[in-house]
């Protein structure tokens, strides 16, 4: 949980999820770039500026734009020019030898557009620490317009300081000594800022920001941030800034000539890339190959394993269960800006899972996005069952919204009670992005941490597909009674206790973090610690307040637990004593109690995901892999990269950095929890990720009048087939009908929509009065955004009354006469209105058994062929009945 920002600076950066940016494209696609080598030209359309360094001394660098301002280096000297590039030394912002380059002041003061390229390689360092690779702007941290390499790469424009930024992230780190085009696109009229890595764009948000915000633009720097991070470290090889937004080619464009400057570099890094591939196995019949961070596609020779026109998406013959594993090779090409080189890799594909078999998990969580309003929960599952590739489910967008209390949710925790086989979801209720700021003198964190919610946000599920309604409960009360001056209750999460009650009836013990108070008024001097209280179900009649947990004299927030071989490990951020985020063990049974004797592990566990700073990373997740003495730790590394993976053989030992470059994970994915499934759920959760149905309209069906509700569901389809994510085909799904518009007592036709029960049909978005989506907005509506929907046509049939028409004709002084004679053959008494092309007649009672004529002269001696028809009433009800006669001639 992320907790008051006195602990970092804040700076809020994110992975826009929401506004358009992209999930699927923050993987650079494979082979974007032409071929090493290739020639092409950046425009020049726009350029406001072009530097190419490539001098070797020198402290002025000319703009090759006619009459454009030169650049300047500061604190340079020749030793760092190479004669392709300049070596920008990095250091602290403080320190002499620390070089930089200063662009022209106002380069884009009133553009409502631009580009800004750079060809950059980077120092491994840059990879954990902050820094801003350019920045146009000045010293102000208010208003800015930059990019940085840290983490997943980025480019973000902001007028509102570091919890205002606009972020376009990658979803995969850059390597370091590696050479790559990196450009920044906004576009005022279509209103977003793009970020595009060699050439390849792998991000978009939407913006009203332009440069022309930037209002001080006079401190513009290669290098150099406002902020008192670290200068930049690594080489530049040129920069350009145009006053428009070039397009995707052009972009493009622009990496192919910079390539030229290093071509023969690429052939090295496609050859490293391609010996880091690992082998492949199989554990399901379909799967999404590793790219490694969007630089590998694959192919088969082998007709057993076919992959998809995309380059990542495989398909195998999978043995059946209990036949011996496939052995293959499949071939990986490593693209890098053109460059290629290959490796064949062995496979192995496993027989299939049986449906009991543990495989697979599911990760709920949430996304930090200062942009929009993304405080939701989202969901994930793993690629098979290797929890080191994760697949957003919905395409990356929320499964639930909270509409109650602050309408945020963040630390989502997945947990599961075998008793009742229910799955909840429990979740802090704190809306951080549009939520309620306080009042002046205590704001935002001191107020949301004070003041806050002590409810916690619950859903439950029997299938983690479809969710109940959100409800909440007060971990300040039981029995309807206070039980403490709670500021806040963040982060919570449970474990199952079998026999808590007594034998077979088991409770979690859930733990949150709370500032405790002595006073109702919340003031003075406190510090988080970690509360606990017991539960079967998460709600206010069974949750009893139960005491500290974790007291250690100042902030604790974010624990997690798992337990192994008669021990309980209990993770935890630590706020105030330096330990960051740190292990501890105990064998004592009933761990949750003050008698427990805990014996510490480990600290600043993560810290290196965070360039040292063990503050830097919270919201610890940890979870066993399938059958294995294997376990992993993710780690948030705040405010806004997301989680980042540790892991152990051994959890007495400790955790250490993960670091693979086939892991996995969509970015900002941040703080949550994870359960290990079996391959029946598995398989079910994937076949309910989908976006479309097959076809949306599924025919008519038709009913008799007056027919039951429970007639018209039983004659709908009751089911619709869906397109699947991931291209893992079709699957059918059931139908939920939507009848409130159907009268069957009035014949017609009635188009109805059924919702297909998908992962998107959950309630993940509300809307208030007026449209508001303000926390307090009156009228709140839950709906879902991404449901998918089929319609179909009910047909009412008009009421069967029993009339027989006979029609007939006979001349009558050589003109033709029409007779209709009826027969009411019910057994209640009916009205008759006859009707025919020579007139019409009335019948007010016909009894039952009863008939009776009526006879319309034509005045022609001769007549077509026709029909005449009869409107029946009785008791309400209304039918036609009809019958023809045919062509007649009198005379």
């Amino acid at each position: 949980m992320s907790g008051p920002r006195a602990r970092w600076r804040p700076r809020t950066v994110v992975a826009a999820l929401v506004g358009g940016a992209l999930i699927a494209a923050a993987l650079a696609p494979v082979g974007a770039s032409a071929a090493a080598g290739a020639s092409a030209s950046a425009p020049t359309g726009g350029l406001l500026a072009e530097y190419v360094f490539d001098q070797t001394t020198g402290a002025s660098i000319p703009n090759r734009v006619s009459g454009g301002a030169p650049a300047a280096v500061v604190n340079g000297t020749d030793s760092q020019w190479t004669g392709s590039s300049l070596v920008l030394a990095g250091g602290a912002k403080t320190s002499a030898s620390a070089n930089w380059v200063r662009l022209p002041d106002d380069i884009l003061s009133g553009k409502t557009s631009a580009t800004v390229t750079i060809e950059t390689k980077i120092d491994p360092t840059m990879k954990n620490n902050w820094n801003f690779l350019w920045n146009i702007g000045s010293d102000s941290t208010t208003q800015y317009y930059f990019a940085s390499v840290r983490d997943n790469p980025r480019t973000a424009i902001t007028t509102n300081s570091g919890g205002g930024e606009i972020n376009a992230r990658s979803g995969t780190a850059l390597d370091a000594n590696r050479w790559y085009s990196l450009t920044s696109v906004i576009d005022g009229a279509a209103g977003h800022i793009t970020f595009y890595v060699d050439g390849v764009q792998v991000a978009r948000t939407n913006t009203a920001l332009t440069p022309a915000s930037i209002t001080d633009q006079t401190l513009n720097a290669i290098g150099r941030a406002p902020y008192p991070d670290p200068m930049y470290k690594g080489e530049v090889s040129t920069f350009r800034v145009y006053d428009r937004a070039l397009t995707a080619t052009e972009v493009n464009d622009v990496s192919v000539a910079d390539a030229a400057i290093h071509a023969a570099s690429f052939q090295q890094a496609a050859q490293t890339v391609a010996d880091g591939v690992a082998a492949v196995t199989f554990d399901e019949a379909q799967t999404t190959l590793p790219t490694y961070g969007g630089r590998v596609s694959w192919s088969s020779a082998d007709p057993a394993i076919t992959i998809d026109a995309d380059g990542v998406t495989a398909t195998a013959d999978q043995p059946a269960a209990g036949e011996a594993p496939l052995q293959t090779m499949l071939t990986a090409t490593a693209t890098v800006r053109g460059a290629t080189a290959t490796k064949q890799v062995p496979v192995t594909v496993k027989p299939e899972a049986a449906a009991t078999d543990a495989f697979g998990y599911a990760m709920v969580h949430f996304i930090e996005d200062s942009a929009g309003y993304a405080e939701k929960i989202y969901l994930d599952i793993s690629r098979g069952d290797n929890p080191e590739q994760w697949d957003p489910l919905n395409a990356g967008r929320p499964i639930l919204a909270s509409d109650l209390g602050t309408t945020g949710i963040r630390d989502p925790y997945l947990t599961y009670n075998p008793e009742t086989e229910t799955y909840y979801i429990i979740a802090t209720d704190l809306r951080v992005f549009g939520g309620d700021r306080g009042v002046s003198g205590c704001m935002e964190w001191c107020y949301w941490s004070s003041k806050g919610s002590t409810k916690l946000n619950v859903w439950e599920s029997k299938d983690l597909v479809s969710w109940s309604d959100l409800r909440q409960f007060d971990v300040a009360l039981t029995d309807g009674a206070k039980v403490g001056e709670f500021g806040m209750a963040w982060a919570p999460e449970a474990t199952w206790v079998p026999d808590y009650y007594g034998p077979g009836q088991g409770a979690f013990v859930l733990y949150w973090a709370s500032n405790v108070y002595t006073n109702p008024e919340h003031t003075g001097s406190t510090y988080s610690r970690i509360l606990w209280g017991p539960t079967p179900d998460f709600t206010q009649a069974t949750y009893e307040y139960g005491g500290a947990f974790i007291d250690a004299g100042g902030n604790t927030i974010d624990t997690t637990i798992i337990q192994n071989d008669g021990k309980t490990y209990r993770i935890t951020k630590d706020n105030s004593a330096g330990k960051g985020i740190y292990l501890e063990s105990t064998s004592a049974a009933e761990w949750w109690t003050p008698s427990a004797t805990w014996t510490q592990l480990q600290t600043r566990i993560g810290a290196e995901w965070s360039g040292g700073n063990a503050g830097g990373v919270e919201g610890p997740a940890v979870f066993q892999r399938h059958g294995e003495d294997k376990w992993y730790l993710y780690v948030d590394v705040i405010p806004s990269t997301g989680y980042r993976p540790m892991e152990t053989t051994n959890l007495d030992a400790g955790f250490t950095q993960l670091v693979r470059s086939s892991f996995s994970m969509a970015p900002s994915t941040k703080h949550g929890g994870i359960v290990g499934l079996t391959k029946a759920q598995y398989d079910e959760i994937r076949e309910a990720d989908a976006a479309t149905a097959v076809s949306s309209d599924l025919g008519s069906i038709e009913v008799d009048a007056d027919a039951t509700e429970a007639d018209v569901r039983g004659a709908l389809p009751p089911t619709a087939d869906v397109v699947l994510a991931y291209g893992r085909g079709t699957a059918s799904q059931p139908v939920t009908w939507d009848l409130s518009d159907v009268d069957t007592g009035e014949p017609g036709t009635y188009e109805v929509t059924g919702t297909v029960r998908t992962i998107g049909a959950n309630l993940n978005q509300w809307v208030g009065t007026g449209g508001s989506t303000a926390w307090n907005a009156p009228g709140k509506q839950l709906y879902s955004s991404t449901a998918v929907t089929v319609t179909a046509d009910v047909v009412v049939a008009a009421p069967m009354l029993p009339v027989t028409v006979v029609a007939d004709t006979r001349c009558v002084a050589g003109k033709v006469t029409l007779t209709v004679k009826t027969t009411n053959d019910g057994d209640a008494p009916v009205g008759l209105a006859v009707s025919t092309t020579y007139g019409s007649k009335s019948i007010a009672t016909l009894q039952p058994g009863k008939s009776t004529a009526v006879a319309f002269t034509t005045r022609l001696g001769s007549i077509t062929g026709g029909t005449v028809s009869a409107a029946v009433t009785a008791g309400g009800d209304s039918a036609e009945a009809s019958a023809s006669y045919a062509a007649a001639t009198c005379g």
